[in-house]
């Protein structure tokens, strides 16, 4: 196994049991691991693991770690639009034919560049302010269904459907 590979995996396991607060965070609890990392080699190996910065700090955007690397456990690895809204979208809300979305300050941008380069079917449009999404929908029953979609990706409700 390469050291890189090696790196990403411990890193993976780190980011799993908690959120880290910065990089120097992080390159502390490598090197308390025997590992030592450059700044921007760290910055990359979290950009290739999927790792967001978010208002907790570092995380992945699940709760399995080694599905975060890109499937070395089977699992696919999470699209850009699911780890933007699993690490900034706190609720998904529909209001007609327009979803509603809020984050923390400062990210709807993120989430609605992510949400525009998906090309979902059914929205037309999409505006963000600094903690809000607004997506405009076709029609009212393709509006439920986003909603629903978009809430299983922000990990706001598990795969049945139910709040988390």
């Amino acid at each position: 196994m390469s050291g890189r590979v090696r790196r990403q995996q411990v890193i993976a396991e780190i980011l799993s049991r908690r959120p880290v607060a910065s990089q120097e965070d992080l390159r502390a609890c490598l090197h308390d691991r025997g590992i030592g990392v450059t700044q921007a080699t760290l910055s990359r190996d979290l950009r290739e693991i999927g790792a967001l910065k978010t208002m907790r700090g570092y995380q992945l955007p699940s709760e399995n770690g080694a599905g975060a690397l890109g499937g070395t456990n089977g699992t696919p690895k999470p699209s850009p639009l699911s780890r933007a809204l699993a690490g900034f979208v706190t609720s998904v809300e529909p209001a007609g034919n327009i979803i509603v979305l809020h984050t923390g300050p400062g990210h709807a941008q993120l989430v609605a560049l992510e949400i525009d380069r998906a090309g979902m079917s059914g929205v037309v449009g999409c505006l963000a302010g600094d903690d809000t999404v607004f997506l405009a929908v076709t029609a009212i029953p393709r509006a439920r269904e986003i909603t629903r979609e978009m809430r299983r990706m922000a990990e706001l409700i598990d795969p049945s459907g139910a709040p988390r």
